[in-house]
């Protein structure tokens, strides 16, 4: 009967979740619709909007991921950086297409699994270590490059970030889709998924009921790293080049798509559907800025903001949680 109740004081705080940011969205969507005079509601400008969020969803799935655990990851930006370039030098120099994408998501994925050992196996402090790999990361990928923009992809890579369905649905949207519906999955109805929750929840007694709570962090860290990987697929697609100017400040919106669609900094709490309207959010309050005219600079400015205003919610309700324990 009581882990009943919890399952239904769940599901009711993830429905009272989505709803708010439901309305949120609605409420950016009608501001910015009247103060563009329709333009932001125009259905080339929503189609653009949710291709643009389409990166910081990918990645803020992965995100969503090591947040339940209650670590966090600052090397998504290098990561992909350092993916997108690697894999660009690879085709530019005539490696086959698939096999050149094949290794470079390899190679991210490696990266979050040094993330994960790091964290899970030897007890290092994630933001330090992720900050760290993120610098290394980047760094590697300028080595690679020569610092250069990489130009010369093969045509056919446009199909992941220019490519349409039936001529209509934009491929970034398909593989966000995609991408949301497995990790929902394996979150809510897998076994793996009830332990990363419960790892999250608290370690301890994760561990003493037989969790294997290593294992569980290092694979948290490892599918952040992959989906890395396919946000760099993505954006190389998008530029059809990689620069390591790509992907700035992504960590920060990636968290901030978490976190704006429910998922707790101190773990234990996330869904997929909440941070890939949490990116959606991020984009439109970005396009609508855009449109509006609002210089760039303001534009960090408000984006800080929101990431400020949204974590101290999250403290409150995580001391709110503590008072009433």
């Amino acid at each position: 009967m009581g882990e009943k109740m919890i399952r239904l004081n769940n599901y009711l705080y993830g429905l009272f979740q989505k709803s708010g940011l439901a309305l949120l969205i609605i409420i950016i969507g009608v501001l910015f619709a009247v103060l563009t005079k329709g333009m932001f509601i125009s259905g080339q400008n929503i189609s653009n909007i949710l291709v643009s969020s389409s990166l910081t969803g990918i990645v803020g799935i992965g995100m969503t991921f090591v947040l339940i655990t209650g670590g966090i990851d600052l090397s998504v930006s290098g990561n992909v950086v350092m993916t997108s370039l690697i894999m660009a030098t690879w085709m530019s120099i005539g490696i086959p297409w698939l096999l050149a994408i094949a290794m470079a998501i390899c190679v991210s994925t490696m990266v979050g699994l040094i993330n994960g050992i790091s964290i899970g196996r030897f007890g290092m402090v994630a933001f330090v270590v992720t900050l760290a790999v993120s610098n290394i990361t980047r760094g590697y990928g300028k080595l690679f490059s020569g610092g250069q923009t990489v130009y010369g992809l093969p045509e056919i890579h446009e199909i992941f970030g220019l490519g349409k369905l039936f001529g209509i649905i934009p491929a970034p949207i398909i593989m966000v889709g995609i991408v949301a519906i497995v990790a929902s999955f394996v979150l809510n109805y897998t076994n793996y998924g009830r332990k990363l929750y419960a790892v999250g929840g608290n370690q301890k007694a994760a561990w003493m009921a037989g969790i294997k709570t290593t294992k569980i962090i290092v694979s948290a860290y490892v599918i952040s790293g992959l989906l890395c990987g396919f946000g760099a697929v993505l954006i190389t697609s998008k530029l059809m080049s990689a620069s390591s100017t790509i992907a700035s400040n992504l960590e920060l919106d990636a968290i901030a798509a978490c976190v704006i669609g429910g998922t707790s900094l101190s773990g234990g709490s996330g869904r997929i559907s909440g941070t890939v309207l949490g990116a959606i959010a991020i984009a439109m309050i970005a396009n609508g800025l855009n449109l509006t005219g609002v210089s760039p600079f303001a534009q960090e400015i408000a984006k800080g903001v929101i990431i400020f205003v949204v974590v101290a919610i999250d403290a409150y309700q995580k001391r709110k949680k503590v008072k009433n324990s």
